[in-house]
């Protein structure tokens, strides 16, 4: 059980690659636009595809106050969205939300990233500790809460 401050872009990518490793129930992130966290990369598609594939009773549950730079950069996390719709959802958060500039990553409700500001390296990093954790994934439930538009892989029309 261990908590520590992060300053710098290099142990914030780390700690999120380390994190999502760990996954083995839920992942559940909130962020403006994923451009920060490197969910994109080869790596970390690989990483979730496995998640997602092993048990069908995963959750990848991502929120986003823009959703527009996930639609345009991120084919990867689209493939994955197409292949496992039931067990990946994206979520556009309702506009009352999109003033938050915060940014977590919570895996399993156990380990967290959590970046205080989206424009800011400023973060802390949680390891195996679910009564720190719960505070977060708390407000990410009020968050879903809120509702959104969902994000399809597919394009629809007439």
């Amino acid at each position: 059980m261990t908590s520590r401050l992060l300053t710098s872009w290099s142990d914030h990518d780390n700690a999120f690659r380390e994190i999502l490793a760990r996954a083995e129930r839920s992942i559940d992130v909130f962020d403006k636009d994923l451009q920060r966290l490197p969910f994109e990369a080869r790596e970390q598609a690989e990483i979730l595809r496995q998640f997602l594939v092993v048990d069908d009773r995963r959750r990848l549950r991502i929120v986003l106050r823009d959703p527009e730079p996930f639609r345009r950069n991120s084919p990867r996390l689209m493939r994955l969205l197409a292949d496992y719709p039931q067990r990946m959802q994206v979520l556009e958060c309702s506009p009352q939300l999109a003033s938050l500039s915060d940014s977590m990553c919570i895996v399993d409700g156990r380990h967290a990233l959590i970046r205080f500001h989206q424009d800011n390296v400023r973060s802390k990093r949680i390891d195996d500790d679910t009564s720190e954790c719960l505070i977060y994934k708390q407000r990410f439930a009020e968050i879903l809460r809120e509702g959104g538009e969902q994000i399809s892989a597919t394009t629809l029309g007439l």
